[in-house]
């Protein structure tokens, strides 16, 4: 082989080596990231993880919110009921003592009830007197009714013991044990307390 066509060789070798090797470095060039990405990238993870940072400590906030929520309503739930219980203790304190005010009362309204029956039966029923005892006897009735106080008179009606006391007893023919022939005191209650019972007269077979 001749001179000259060793050197062409050799120049040929490193014409196409130089071109590969220009080649590589445009690659790698192009690949590599610049100075102003590597910074973009950097910037996002620290927004990312400043963002899962933040997420965390809402959720905190969200579970301690939530625990008072839930306390405030458990607090809520506590105060109605102990207004609740303290209003009806209240209520239940004002009845008894509309209770033991009315049981003094009872006695003064047995003395108008025998003053008008012992008017009936002697005939003064259009008297001043009588019409003004029944006025005031009425009255006191209708204040008595307003605060809730029932009048117990079960006559005709079967013997309850929790609201009536038997005073005697007979045995009467067409009535059945137990029927309530008379009413000789009448009983009261007010709401559900029972302030008297009533005394009566009731049917007892032999």
């Amino acid at each position: 082989m001749s001179k000259k066509n060793k050197n062409d060789k050799h120049y040929n070798n490193s014409k196409m080596n130089s071109d590969n090797g220009e080649d590589f470095e445009e690659r790698v060039e192009f690949k590599k990231p610049g100075v102003k990405e590597v910074e973009e990238e950097i910037e996002i993870e620290e927004l990312e993880e400043e963002i899962e940072l933040l997420r965390k400590e809402l959720e905190g906030y969200k579970k301690v919110e939530e625990e008072y929520i839930d306390r405030t309503k458990r607090l809520q739930a506590d105060y109605d009921n102990y207004r609740k219980r303290t209003l009806k203790e209240n209520l239940e304190h004002i009845k008894r003592a509309n209770k033991d005010l009315i049981e003094k009362l009872l006695p003064i309204i047995d003395s108008f009830e025998i003053a008008l029956e012992s008017g009936k039966k002697l005939g003064k029923e259009k008297g001043d007197f009588y019409k003004g005892i029944k006025m005031i006897y009425e009255s006191l009735m209708e204040l008595l009714k307003k605060e809730n106080v029932k009048v117990i008179a079960p006559e005709g009606e079967d013997f309850n013991p929790e609201i009536c006391e038997v005073a005697i007893t007979e045995d009467v023919k067409g009535f059945k044990e137990g029927h309530i022939l008379e009413v000789i005191r009448k009983g009261y209650m007010i709401d559900n307390f029972l302030i008297r019972p009533a005394v009566v007269k009731v049917c007892k077979k032999k």
